[in-house]
Order: C-alpha cells, then sequence, then structure tokens
C-alpha cells in the first residue's frame, strides 16, 4: 500500500488512541487532534498535507462545524476531503452542513471505517 496520511480530529481520547491502532495497521500514516483547533494548527504547520480528515463534529475549544467553516476558507487545504463522524441523530444533514464526503455513525464500525477510509483517502 501506498503511504497514506489522515488527519483524525478526536475530543474522545479513547476513541482516539483505538482509530489511532486501526488505521496505523492498516498502513496509513495518522496525525492526531483533540479539538478543531489543534487540528487547524497542524494542517497548517504541516508539511506534507493529509490525504483525508477524520472529523468529530461535537467537541470544546472548536467543534468540527468551525473547523470546517476555516478549512473551506484556507485555500491551502479547502481541498482537503473529510469525513464526519458523530452520535448526532441528524448527521445527514450535518454532512450535508460541512460538505463532507461520508459520515460514520458513533458507535463506530471498524469494517465501515477501514471501507470509507479505503474509499476516500486518496
Amino acid at each position: 500500500m501506498v503511504n497514506k496520511k489522515i488527519l483524525l480530529v478526536e475530543d474522545d481520547q479513547d476513541i482516539r488512541e483505538t482509530l489511532v491502532e486501526l488505521l496505523e495497521g492498516e498502513g496509513y500514516e495518522v496525525l492526531f487532534a483533540e479539538n478543531g483547533q489543534v487540528g487547524l494548527d497542524k494542517l497548517s504547520q504541516a508539511s506534507d498535507l493529509p490525504n483525508l480528515i477524520l472529523l468529530d463534529l461535537m467537541m470544546p475549544i472548536k467543534d468540527g462545524f468551525q473547523f470546517c467553516a476555516e478549512k473551506e476558507a484556507d485555500p491551502k487545504i479547502a481541498h482537503l476531503p473529510v469525513v464526519v463522524m458523530s452520535a448526532d441523530g441528524h448527521i445527514r444533514e450535518n454532512q450535508q452542513r460541512v460538505n463532507a464526503r461520508a459520515y460514520l455513525k458513533k458507535p463506530l464500525d471498524i469494517y465501515e471505517i477501514i471501507d470509507i477510509v479505503e474509499k476516500y483517502c486518496v
């Protein structure tokens, strides 16, 4: 597999650690952030941008909606595909609201995560 890079923005430490372990085990390089502000900071400092952003919507400091608004306003990173993750019952509407390629409903399904990452991490 060609080494692909993912930015994971998730405030729940257990979910974040599990996803990092899972994705690294599948051969992906994973950068991670505990909120949207840290995620944006990592993107602005990255010399090599990720191929995909996995984004939780409900987080403290800067949520997924604010993250996406700022991402879309920055021409350097606006093109990066986003897959949202949420337990929110309105995830399909929220997916459209943040212009995400796909969504993952929490609790997350390992096989669905891998399928979606393989599809959109290009």
